[in-house]
């Protein structure tokens, strides 16, 4: 596995988690959104913390991610505090239309949505 990123990755899209099942003990790869920090945190985040790669990732915090091609083995760190959870959500809205739409179609953010989880991607 590479050591860094590759250039301008923070401009991609999405990224691969690959987690291990919590039940089946096989890996599973989900592509999801992730934002990028000024101080280069790797942040994700979902509106649903019942989905699979996140209770996954519960059990089992030791991921890998994949980058434009560039796999790292990296841990799922849950964000506790409010700058942090914001920070995130803010990143998101600048990033992703939908998100930005979602801020404008709905008065509550998606840090106030019941399920709503917010994660920080830490190097092992």
């Amino acid at each position: 596995m590479d050591t860094e990123w590759p250039v301008g990755y923070q401009k991609h899209g999405t990224l691969t988690i690959s987690t291990v099942g919590r039940k089946t003990g096989r890996k599973h790869d989900t592509t999801i959104w992730f934002a990028v920090s000024k101080d280069g945190r790797l942040l994700i985040a979902t509106a649903d913390k019942r989905r699979d790669w996140v209770r996954n990732a519960a059990k089992n915090p030791s991921v890998e991610i994949t980058i434009a091609g560039v796999t790292r083995k990296m841990a799922v760190v849950p964000l506790e505090t409010e700058t942090d959870i914001q920070q995130t959500n803010d990143l998101y809205a600048k990033k992703y239309l939908l998100a930005r739409l979602g801020r404008l179609f709905w008065p509550l953010t998606w840090k106030r949505f019941a399920h709503y989880g917010a994660f920080e991607l830490k190097a092992e």
